[in-house]
């Protein structure tokens, strides 16, 4: 690999940093994916009326997200690696399920909030219609 120019206290916070990106884009990569394979199940229904298309913006966002996905967890293993040479036994397990589940509870408190406001806006919205 190579000789390591950053310390080890600042790989172990790079783990920890990139595994917490992996954490706040992996429910995203799996629910845009699971998004299209429900609109693609969808699309190929037979019925009355018109049937909805396959969403090309909603592939375009499952593919970057896991693009971004595969980067970052890419970018972990590289770092984890190079923790485990500079400290042999390094605790890297520890740290990049720490950082997952920290990643994962940020994006379950920002899709929250993103609802929140929706709501409030589909109200204020609905509001102005009855006035």
């Amino acid at each position: 690999m190579g000789e390591t120019l950053i310390g080890p206290d600042e790989l172990e916070l790079a783990v920890s940093g990139l595994a917490g990106l992996v954490g706040g884009l992996l429910m995203p990569a799996i629910g845009g994916w699971i998004r299209v394979l429900l609109q693609w199940i969808e699309s190929d229904r037979s019925g009355l009326g018109k049937q909805p298309r396959l969403s090309g913006w909603r592939l375009a966002q499952a593919v970057f997200t896991s693009i971004a996905l595969m980067f970052f967890f890419v970018a972990l293993g590289r770092a984890a690696g190079e923790l485990r040479e500079v400290r042999v036994e390094a605790p890297v397990f520890a740290a990049i399920a720490t950082g997952v589940v920290v990643g994962v509870v940020f994006w379950a408190i920002y899709a929250m909030g993103l609802r929140a406001l929706e709501a409030d806006y589909q109200h204020a919205k609905q509001t102005r219609r009855i006035r």
